[in-house]
């Protein structure tokens, strides 16, 4: 039993159950908690990008990569049931942009309007967390389907703008790799728990993170996304 001398022991505990040993101490997961800095490196590189190219209107990609990070490094750090719930709803956050991203593609709606789809996404997954707290990864992956296959697959075709799609496989490329390590990881099948350097839960973090940057540069070639006047096709694909 868990000595009630560790930090964290007065709030609802919530294991991991990820390859790295839980420690007795303030951060309970180093190695999964310190490999959060990765959404914290893209988030400068967002700001320093999207001030280079004018693209302040996906600065809120930046502030949801921060989010992100701190959410996740908040979980491995405590294991606590208040740290699962801010890890998960960090995520959706995420994903509910890249939703209300694509509603704009597809149906060319105004800004408020975008901004109310957002939130209803994220709130109505957000509250599933209270509900049923074991359909958080399921409707994380249910959120990746709709948004980077289903709308993604439609706009290919309905689109009057194709932009270029290299970032987009990147993207996918990042977060299949991520995600493979992170079966790797959890099902223990390539797993050494006193190793609190590397690990696969660890690389996932730095792919997803990576993912998250793949998805702002992808933005930046749809210039349907400013709600404002919008640079030419020509211009737009002159910033690579």
């Amino acid at each position: 039993m868990e000595s009630h001398s560790c930090p964290w022991h007065e709030f609802d505990y919530s294991p991991a159950q990820f390859c790295e040993e839980s420690l007795c101490g303030w951060v309970r997961q180093p190695g999964n908690t310190v490999s959060n800095l990765g959404f914290l490196v893209v988030a400068y590189l967002i700001f320093r990008h999207a001030k280079k190219h004018n693209a302040r209107h996906l600065l809120p990609l930046a502030y949801i990569s921060i989010a992100t990070g701190l959410g996740s490094a908040f979980f491995h750090a405590s294991e606590t049931w208040v740290g699962g719930i801010a890890d998960f709803s960090t995520i959706y956050l995420g994903s509910a942009f890249m939703f209300a991203m694509n509603v704009r593609r597809l149906t060319k709606w105004g800004k408020p309007a975008i901004v109310v789809v957002y939130w209803l996404f994220f709130l109505g997954f957000f509250g599933l967390l209270f509900w049923e707290r074991d359909l958080a990864r399921t409707s994380y992956a249910l959120q990746s389907v709709l948004c980077c296959i289903v709308l993604e697959a439609i706009l290919f075709f309905r689109q009057d703008y194709r932009p270029p799609y290299r970032w987009f496989w990147a993207f996918w490329g990042s977060f299949l790799l991520g995600y493979g390590l992170w079966l790797l990881d959890v099902k223990h099948i390539v797993c050494d728990p006193a190793n609190h350097w590397v690990s696969g839960h660890a690389l996932w973090h730095w792919l997803d993170a990576l993912a998250l940057y793949c998805v702002y540069r992808f933005y930046t070639g749809i210039p349907l996304l400013r709600f404002s006047p919008q640079p030419s096709v020509t211009e737009v694909g002159s910033r690579g």
